[in-house]
Order: C-alpha cells, then structure tokens, then sequence
C-alpha cells in the first residue's frame, strides 16, 4: 500500500472516530433540567408568531464571578440549556433580535434558584403571550429587529448651543 492511501485511510478513521461521538450526543434525549444537574433551559420566542426562534445568540452572563458573556446560539427549538456550575443568577441579552422586556428587566438578574424552583417567564411588551414556565425554564420573547415600530420624527428644534442659527445668542 502506498503512502499517500494510508494517508487517506488514516485521515478517513479519524473523521469518522471524531463524527461519531457527536452524531451519539445529537441523538441523545435533552440532559435534565434541575438544581442538582445545575442547568438551566433559556426558551426563545418570537412574540408575534409565537414559534420558537433558532439561530439567535444570547449573550449569557452567569453572576458567580461577573466577569464577562458568552454568546450561546438557540437550537432548532429556540432552547439553550446553560451549565450554571456554582453561580446564583443569571443575566441575559439578546442579540440578533428585539428584546421584549421592559428597560428596567432587561437589566435583571435571574435568580438561579427561582428558576430551578418554578421557573421565569420574563415580560413581554410585544405581545399578550406568557405561557406558564416549567421548573427549570427562562422563557424570553423577543420579536425581528425589522418589526420594531417607527415612531415619527421628532419636531424641528434650534439649540442655543448649535450652529445651525448662530444670530439667535
């Protein structure tokens, strides 16, 4: 057997050693959701049609050393199922799309343990949605940045401080 074919075998075997571990996960039943698994399931809505929005990726920051977000992307259900290790809540963003929270909660911080105990569904301005949650679950609505209502343009005004009328000092 020549070099070049066992090149090309042995790329082949490590192709299928690394798929097969992942094609096992993807068949695997959704890992459970509670304190002691320390996870926490983060459900997406679109608030206009309520269907789930995959492809969206939430800046996720658990608040055990409050250092930074990760960008976690929604899977084809809109669910993200976060390993919380040892933190105790939980701050969320979206990105590609509208958040349907308030301005004051989009700044909360999830409780942990009230997510674990009863579950969060946050508030949703977009529409008159607000399914029950599970325990174990963060339900977030959010709508299509290109849904977002336009109001008119604010009316004309000459600051003293503007260059615009520079006779009105």
């Amino acid at each position: 057997m020549s070099t070049f074919m066992a090149g090309r075998i042995t790329t082949a075997l490590n192709l299928a050693l690394l798929i097969s571990p992942c094609s096992a996960a993807l068949s695997q039943t959704p890992p459970e959701i509670s304190q002691t698994s320390h996870r926490v399931r983060i459900r997406i809505i679109n608030a206009q049609t309520n269907k789930p929005v995959a492809n969206e990726r939430l800046n996720v920051s658990l608040h055990k050393d409050q250092v930074g977000f990760t960008l976690m992307p929604t899977d084809k259900n809109g669910i993200i199922v976060v390993n919380t290790e040892d933190a105790t809540e939980m701050h969320v963003l979206s990105n590609f799309y509208a958040d349907c929270r308030s301005r004051g909660e989009l700044y909360t911080n999830y409780s942990l343990a009230t997510i674990w105990s009863s579950g969060i569904t946050a508030g949703n301005l977009c529409s008159s949605a607000k399914p029950a949650p599970k325990p174990g679950d963060l339900i977030l609505f959010v709508i299509p940045k290109t849904y977002i209502p336009t109001m008119g343009q604010p009316p004309a005004t000459s600051f003293p401080h503007s260059d615009e009328n520079p006779n009105l000092h």
